[in-house]
């Protein structure tokens, strides 16, 4: 804007002012500012924004126009001036950004930005980089005609990210536009996405674990330099408490990785745990499994049991079961109806029906790791398991002490032993009374036959148990 003052502008007229653009027909001024006195006296501020590029001279017509009518006053004198602007309003290297364009959609994840400024201007391309801050992608210095060729990199953006445009600034205090904003977008992230992944190790901690030294958790595929926010749940969705944590945890700046150590409240019980991590800024919601477990200590080796075999038959009423397990420790079995180990029945079978080892009084298994137990059973289909158990002073089982894997489970058929044949004693002749017919029959020996059971031992499918700690109920 240009300032110009003046006299002898009559009240009822408003100033017109054109200039010569080169053309034939001249322009008009464009004015902001103005004030007119009564007197005739004026001011206005000035635009001869359509000069041609670079031309700074300016050749202007006053006059005066009826302020109702737009007619030129008769009354007022024209009058011609030149002079000359500081700074050219059109530059004659305008400010330019000809690729990329707004809206482009770019084919390559290293863009020549090409365009025009003032000679010998540094023109510097910028843009939002992965941690919010800005990045430089390239620069140049236009030429003497002012025209520029930026070769650039955006390597700083987030992994998988797209991009979102530009800034493209020059370094030329005389230049009427600074900085320009193309917003374009990659065909193809210039950095590759990272595959969110969330892992915890160990997968499974004692209650011990879990209050002190916790779970380490790893992740990937954040915003780099992201808030991470971590929730725990139950087997229920309930949240549970954690120990005292800092407010606030973040996601690597490179890369977006993330790596932290969940660590359970003291009031942590045995439980199924879902670990749920959140990206504050990304949306990303990873989550991971983990278990707390009772203070089990588990034994090695597990028991075997080597008598009866798989599908055995036996006859009797006792059944002799043995097998090989840790030297030093107490053999709890089990031989019940297969309903009773699968599950199924949920109170314990008939008397005469299983046998559940004593706490008090376990089988133990000698110096050469072996141990053998006689059990009474009535007939029927039977499934045996044990487990071995560490054992208290009194060679009672120590419940708080360690216990082993169950064993291999034995499914086998107890039949009852066949009768034996009973003797006759054929009974003594009967006389005849003289002169009767004979009307009764020979006895005959009688034939007792022993009525033998074959029960097959199918192959029973025991349901797999989650460990727990040990806990056996005395049978008499």
């Amino acid at each position: 804007m240009v300032p110009i003052t003046g006299t002898g502008l009559p009240a009822a007229d408003d100033l017109v002012l054109t200039y010569d653009i080169g053309t034939d027909t001249p322009a008009r001024a464009l004015f902001s500012g103005t004030t007119h006195n009564d007197d005739g006296s004026f001011f206005v501020n000035a635009n001869f924004g359509q000069l041609p590029p670079g031309e700074t001279t300016v050749v202007a017509d006053v006059s005066g126009a009826d302020r109702q009518t737009g007619i030129v006053d008769p009354e007022v004198t024209p009058s011609t001036y030149s002079f000359e602007l500081a700074v050219a309003p059109n530059p004659a290297s305008p400010f330019t950004v000809t690729y990329p364009g707004t809206g482009t959609v770019v084919d390559t994840t290293t863009p020549v930005f090409t365009g025009t400024a003032q000679p010998g201007s540094t023109v510097t391309v910028t843009y939002g980089n992965k941690n919010l801050g800005n990045s430089t992608a390239g620069t140049g210095i236009a030429d003497p005609a002012g025209n520029y060729s930026i070769p650039t990199t955006f390597l700083d953006l987030a992994p998988g990210s797209l991009g979102t445009g530009a800034n493209v600034t020059q370094s030329n205090p005389d230049a009427q536009v600074g900085r320009l904003s193309v917003n374009f977008t990659f065909a193809q992230a210039p950095v590759p996405a990272i595959v969110p992944t969330v892992t915890a190790t160990p997968r499974e901690v004692t209650l011990d674990e879990a209050a002190t030294t916790g779970v380490a958790i790893a992740a990937t595929g954040f915003s780099p330099g992201e808030e991470v926010t971590t929730v725990v749940t139950d087997s229920a969705g309930t949240v549970v408490e954690l120990a005292d944590r800092e407010l606030n945890y973040y996601a690597d700046d490179n890369v977006g990785a993330y790596a932290d150590t969940v660590v359970f409240a003291d009031s942590v019980v045995a439980d199924d745990y879902t670990i749920t991590l959140t990206g504050v800024r990304s949306g990303i919601v990873l989550a991971v499994d983990v278990t707390v477990a009772d203070e089990v200590v588990v034994l090695t080796p597990t028991p075997v049991i080597t008598s009866p075999t798989e599908g055995q038959v036996l006859t009797g009423g006792t059944v002799v079961v043995s097998g090989t397990g840790p030297v030093g420790t107490g053999i709890v079995l089990t031989v019940a109806d297969p309903s009773f180990l699968d599950g199924t029945a949920t109170e314990l079978p008939a008397e005469g029906h299983f046998y559940l080892t004593d706490a008090a009084d376990p089988i133990l298994v000698d110096d050469e790791g072996n141990w053998t137990v006689s059990v009474e059973l009535l007939p029927g289909e039977y499934v045996t398991q044990a487990i071995a158990a560490e054992l208290n002073a009194d060679g009672s089982v120590d419940e708080a002490g360690g216990v082993s894997e169950f064993s291999n489970t034995v499914a086998f058929s107890l039949i009852a032993a066949a009768a034996a044949p009973s003797v006759v004693t054929p009974a003594a002749p009967v006389a005849r009374p003289a002169g009767l017919a004979y009307t009764g029959t020979e006895a005959t020996q009688g034939v007792v036959a022993a009525a033998l059971m074959l029960l097959v031992g199918a192959g029973l499918l025991v349901a797999t148990r989650r460990r727990r700690a040990l806990s056996v109920t005395s049978a008499d």
